[in-house]
Order: structure tokens, then sequence, then C-alpha cells
């Protein structure tokens, strides 16, 4: 179990780097060096223009790269519209309940976000994955009530407690609810789907040149 969730582990890191990591450090160093505004333009720019970039060299933007788009369009267009740079913090409570929704969503398309995803963080299994029309519509179940289930908590945090304790607080119970759905997820695949994780063990997952280009 353990080597399964340190395989996935790097096999996800090249993904998250490009839709989380490098975002959230190009916003803050833009944060530094202007504004808040310039920091939100800079982050919408960088979501839409790697998504170009990933569509234009493969047809296909991935699935956490698409979720970063998301997120960067709903809270620069919520920010200039209020005015107010406090709802920068107040949006990412909105956007997680929508994430949860995209998966219910897509559930029955010809790609779920599940599967997209799967591409993603380990592409040498998400075939297999996306063969299995039941455990998909399982996994989306799981992060949908995943993800309501986190909205609902920061939103008792941003509404009952002072902003620099939400701040912390909504980071520690986001990794908790992230860190419930990714074991309930692995716990599942192990049971449902024969070999996937000794595969994903054996075989190093190759994602890095893929995220990058």
């Amino acid at each position: 179990m353990f080597r399964a969730v340190v395989a996935l582990a790097r096999g996800a890191l090249p993904a998250v780097a490009v839709a989380t990591l490098i975002p959230l450090a190009v916003f803050y160093v833009a944060l530094m060096a202007s504004s808040v505004l310039w920091a939100m333009a800079v982050s919408v720019v960088y979501a839409y223009g790697v998504a170009i970039y990933q569509y234009a060299r493969r047809r296909r933007v991935s699935g956490m790269l698409l979720m970063t788009v998301f997120m960067a369009t709903m809270r620069a267009v919520a920010a200039v519209a209020s005015g107010q740079a406090v709802m920068y913090f107040a949006i990412p409570v909105v956007e997680t309940a929508g994430f949860g929704l995209m998966f219910a969503a897509t559930m029955f398309t010809s790609e779920p976000l599940v599967v997209r995803l799967a591409r993603d963080l380990v592409p040498h299994a998400a075939d297999d994955i996306a063969q299995r029309a039941s455990l998909i519509k399982t996994l989306s179940l799981i992060w949908t009530v995943t993800y309501l289930a986190s909205c609902a908590t920061s939103l008792v945090l941003l509404t009952t407690v002072p902003l620099s304790v939400f701040l912390g607080a909504h980071t520690l119970t986001g990794w908790f609810w992230t860190g419930s759905g990714m074991a309930i997820t692995i716990a599942l695949c192990r049971r449902r789907t024969s070999g996937l994780l000794g595969e994903t063990r054996l075989r190093p997952p190759v994602v890095a040149a893929a995220m990058a280009g």
C-alpha cells in the first residue's frame, strides 16, 4: 500500500507542479512585485497559455490544468466584479464545490474527469480505468463527496474564525479531505482492478515530458 502511494505521488508530481505549484509561485512573485490585480492577471495568462500550448501540442488539455483554468477564471471574474481582494480567498470555497460537481457532471461523458486525471497521474493505467464504467461512476461519486465535504468545512471556517486562522486551517482541512479521497480511491482500485497498483509500482510513470510539453 505504501509503495503504491509513493508511486502515485511520483507520477503525480509533474502534473501537480504544472497545474498548482508553478501557478502558485507565479501568483506570489507577481504579488510581491506589483499588486493583487497584477498577480491575478498573471495567473490567468499562465493558465490559459499553458492550456493552449498543451492543446496545440497534444490535442488534449490535462484534467488538473483544466481545473486550474477554471479556478483562475472564477477568481479573476469574482474579484473584478466585486472590487474586493478578499474575494480571492472566498472564491476557492465555491471552486471546491464546482470541482466536486464537475466529477458528477462528467460522469457519463465520453471522457469523465476521473479518466482525464488518471491520464495525468497514472497514464499507463488510464486505459484500464477508462474501460471500467462502474469504477468510473464510483470514483466520480467519491470525489464529488470529497470536494463537497471540503467545501462545507471551508465555509464553516470562513464564517466562524479570523482570516489569519482560516488560511492555515483551510489548507490543513483541504489536505485532510484530499488525503482521505486518495486513500479510498487507492483501496477501491486495489480491490476492483487486479494488478493495477502492482503495475503502477513496477512501471515507472513517464509523465514529465508530457506535462512539460
